[in-house]
């Protein structure tokens, strides 16, 4: 029981160390949404904070305003990670081209799924919504 309370207590004094200057409210609700969480690096600056680390091995952020609410959130990962439904909404307006990488980008009211394919010749950016509305946002030669 002695140890047990040693080590919570010096994994307490780790996370003030680790999450110095930020709310810690706001570390709480983080730690919370993201309980599996590994790798966190913290930053901050006058536009708010900002939240670096791996959950299932996909690399991810979220970013709060000054005030500690959620803005957005941003994971990046390979095609497997789609679900179904927006990998044949690419595949049905870009059956010949292959998905490089995705941005999800997370708000209170939406996702947005962007992006990366590439064929021989070009790079596409096209932005994907949860209802299937494909959006050719970018497109640059190779």
């Amino acid at each position: 029981m002695k140890k047990l309370f040693a080590v919570s207590i010096g994994l307490f004094a780790f996370t003030l160390v680790v999450f110095a200057g930020v709310n810690e409210k706001l570390v709480y609700s983080f730690s919370k949404a993201f309980p599996l969480a590994e790798n966190v690096k913290w930053s901050e600056d006058a536009k708010g904070y900002f939240v670096s680390f791996t959950q299932f091995g996909i690399a991810s952020k979220v970013i709060y305003d000054p005030q500690g609410d959620f803005v957005y959130a941003l994971r990046y990962y390979k095609e497997e990670n789609l679900p179904v439904s927006i990998v044949l909404a690419v595949r049905e307006r870009f059956a010949d081209k292959k998905i490089s990488g995705v941005t999800e980008e997370s708000t209170r009211d939406n996702i947005t799924y962007h992006i990366r394919l590439e064929d021989a010749k070009s790079w596409y950016g096209i932005a994907v919504t949860p209802s299937g509305g494909v959006t050719l946002e970018e497109h640059f030669k190779k």
